[in-house]
């Protein structure tokens, strides 16, 4: 699945991508982002895993998936701990109209998606170690390989992104700081 090819992305210096390890607190700062006025489109995900309240996700089955990328109905597509992610077609329709976009991406599928995507913006979301493995625990959806496994994971190379924003502290300094990055790329 991950040598398909994947379709072009037109607009793509307005499409920002958020990633980060498991941990990071992407999602926490998205829904601060989220609630500012003038906030860009957050582009749904697809993914196969059930229902949970840490991300407003659209749920699927392998096999509906599966259906779906080979109908064309997604932009792109990844796979992480066992789980298939992707971004239909339609939650990128305001890049073509102008807008801007936000996708809830993995640093794993960015060298692919900057393939499709050349000029798209990177917000990298980090936080130490320590802090990382107290909020997997927290979270409790995997077991204890299961978080071994994105603690793991966390340690990769730096991913060249535009904004690198530690999260470790008060959740509004981050938010503060990703609110005055994006004004000051808007403008641009």
């Amino acid at each position: 699945m991950s040598d398909e090819p994947r379709p072009a992305i037109d607009g793509a210096r307005r499409l920002v991508v958020v990633v980060g390890p498991s941990g990071a607190g992407k999602d926490s700062l998205l829904r601060g982002w989220r609630t500012a006025d003038g906030a860009p489109h957050f582009a749904q995900r697809v993914i196969t895993r059930a229902p949970d309240a840490t991300e407003a996700h659209e749920a699927v089955s392998p096999g509906d998936f599966a259906g779906m990328r080979s109908a064309g109905l997604l932009a792109t597509w990844w796979n992480a701990h066992g789980l298939d992610y992707g971004v239909r077609a339609s939650q990128l329709e305001p890049l073509a109209r102008g807008g801007w976009v936000v996708l809830n991406g993995s640093r794993a599928h960015l060298p692919t998606l900057r393939a499709q995507a050349p000029g798209l913006r990177v917000v990298e979301v980090t936080a130490p170690a320590g802090v990382l493995a107290q909020r997997l625990d927290a979270r409790a959806r995997e077991d204890a390989a299961g978080r071994e496994s994105r603690l793991v994971r966390a340690i990769q190379a730096p991913v060249g992104a535009d904004l690198v924003l530690v999260n470790d502290g008060d959740l509004r300094h981050g938010v503060d700081a990703l609110l005055q990055w994006w004004a000051a790329i808007r403008a641009l």
